[in-house]
């Protein structure tokens, strides 16, 4: 069996390749047949997979409906963030994941008032237990719901850290909703054929910038 795997498994890392799939992609599509063939061999239980399947989920459900993996922004993002801000601003974290960022950021500066939205539900547990453990900040509020849903219009600054996929639609809600002035914020991922007006960089292999656009566009 394992032969056959190991074949099946050269033959998808084949393909991504051609498909030109960025290299964790083609990992997984290279080493998903072989485990799958080691884990059966293995004789774990099926409950173990059940449980495997609701951990990932709680914690990656938004990469299975809307393409968009579970990122961390780095430390460096809180840092430029916080330089970035005016006093006093309103900040909503659409798409919070664990918590990290939203929480370094209330530290950080704690005049500004953080909101921090995440729909997967064993992320957003993960960041309310970050929160909990931080001592419950007051500046900063951690909600399990969904961000598209939420109105634009009460945010002085939008930070989002997604992927391509979703960066039209971003730009359309935060056209039609965001205040006069208000930023969006967006960790490497451009709005397609929208120049950003300001640009911060991060000097990251994966996080390489932070991309600022002005509502409405250009001013301020």
């Amino acid at each position: 069996m394992l032969p056959w795997a190991t074949l099946q498994a050269m033959l998808a890392g084949l393909f991504a390749i051609m498909l030109r799939m960025p290299g964790w992609q083609r990992l997984v599509h290279g080493l998903f047949i072989p485990g799958v063939a080691l884990a059966s061999q293995a004789g774990i239980a099926p409950g173990w997979y059940l449980a495997a399947l609701l951990l990932t989920l709680a914690l990656g459900k938004n990469a299975l409906v809307e393409r968009v993996p579970l990122y961390r922004s780095a430390p460096r993002v809180a840092e430029s963030l916080g330089r970035l801000l005016d006093d006093g601003a309103t900040v909503l974290e659409a798409g919070c994941g664990d918590g990290r960022l939203a929480l370094q950021l209330a530290q950080r500066r704690p005049d500004v008032s953080v909101i921090a939205l995440e729909s997967a539900v064993g992320s957003c547990l993960l960041a309310k237990w970050r929160w909990l453990r931080a001592g419950q900040p007051s500046q900063l509020a951690i909600a399990c719901r969904n961000f598209w849903k939420e109105d634009w219009g009460g945010y002085d600054a939008i930070y989002v850290f997604l992927s391509p996929e979703p960066m039209p639609r971003i730009w359309r809600k935060f056209v039609a909703e965001g205040r006069p002035g208000s930023l969006l914020i967006s960790n490497t991922f451009a709005v397609p054929d929208v120049a950003p007006d300001e640009s911060i960089p991060l000097e990251g292999p994966l996080q390489k910038e932070l991309l600022i656009w002005r509502h409405p566009h250009g001013s301020r």
